[in-house]
């Protein structure tokens, strides 16, 4: 991600890693015994682009799977990330960094929705590289060719129920609770949608805040980065929110509302809850939608 102002929230963490983690910060703890680096890429970039040193190789579809009812992609279960983060390496001690080649939106997509699933199951020592691979290759930092070698980890989750809901929560709080949705603004609006989706709309009572706002493309290398929005802050003032406010995160599949909650978390609030089988369920379940209406919380709050 570019640097877009969050550097007295960040630098003031308590965390021994940014949340934010600059390309210099890396440079300078390469080699770390407690860090670990993950890509999202795909097998040809790794290897023909190459990757940060150090860096292991995964992809959007190591984080989920389908649930065959609904359609819906979610997480996996406890067990199975605590597999996956053990092969990586990753304690519970582990400084964590992830980071986008920039080729495809889905990386990207993939790496929100890993911040999320690293802080559902406890581990908050993770931060996300600005800017991704173009900033480190602008910076003109090291590249590698070669598999690291990597050492079984001992990582035990310790599941945070705190940071998801389900249908259920999310039907019986609205118009009691903000309700924002990361999808784009004119799937929000129902005029368009998704190829899968099967209905129009949004929930009723949510806030559009769309994810794709954030993400763009170098002019010089076509590759994709992000930037983090100076105006969330205001915008959610401006729908009475708190940091301290449960705040509800919907979307269509997880990721856009996983990215919704990793921009709140630079900022400093505290109680989000990402609902990661989101439109996908709800329209399955035949449940309300609005259309052609922009709504605000501030407007439509039950008394």
């Amino acid at each position: 991600m570019r640097w877009v102002g969050l550097v007295l929230l960040i630098c003031s963490l308590t965390f021994s890693m940014p949340k934010l983690v600059s390309p210099e910060w890396l440079k300078e703890h390469l080699g770390d015994k407690d860090l670990v680096i993950l890509e999202f890429s795909d097998s040809q970039s790794y290897l023909v682009e190459g990757h940060i040193p150090g860096a292991i190789l995964t992809e959007k579809e190591d984080w989920r799977i389908m649930d065959e009812k609904t359609g819906a992609l979610v997480k996996k279960s406890v067990k199975d990330y605590e597999r996956l983060f053990r092969k990586w390496g990753i304690n519970n001690d582990s400084k964590v960094v992830l980071y986008y080649k920039g080729n495809k939106v889905n990386e990207i997509l993939g790496m929100v929705y890993a911040y999320w699933i690293f802080h559902l199951l406890g581990h908050e020592k993770v931060g996300i590289l600005d800017g991704g691979w173009l900033a480190w290759v602008k910076k003109g930092y090291p590249i590698s060719y070669d598999d690291p070698e990597v050492k079984e980890g001992s990582f035990v989750a310790n599941y945070r129920r705190e940071k998801e809901i389900d249908w259920k929560y999310l039907l019986e709080n609205i118009g009691k609770k903000p309700i924002i949705d990361g999808r784009p603004v004119k799937h929000y609006f129902g005029v368009a949608k998704f190829p899968a989706a099967k209905k129009f709309g949004h929930v009723p009572c949510s806030v559009p805040l769309p994810w794709e706002w954030w993400v763009h493309k170098d002019e010089e290398t076509g590759k994709l980065f992000v930037t983090v929005p100076d105006y969330l802050e205001e915008f959610l003032t401006n729908q009475g929110i708190e940091k301290d406010d449960e705040v509800l995160l919907f979307c269509f599949g997880g990721t856009g509302a996983a990215f919704v909650y990793m921009m709140m978390d630079f900022y400093g609030y505290k109680n989000m809850k990402v609902y990661d089988a989101s439109k996908r369920e709800w329209e399955y379940l035949n449940l309300p939608l609005n259309r052609f209406v922009w709504e605000t919380f501030t407007d439509c709050r039950k008394p």
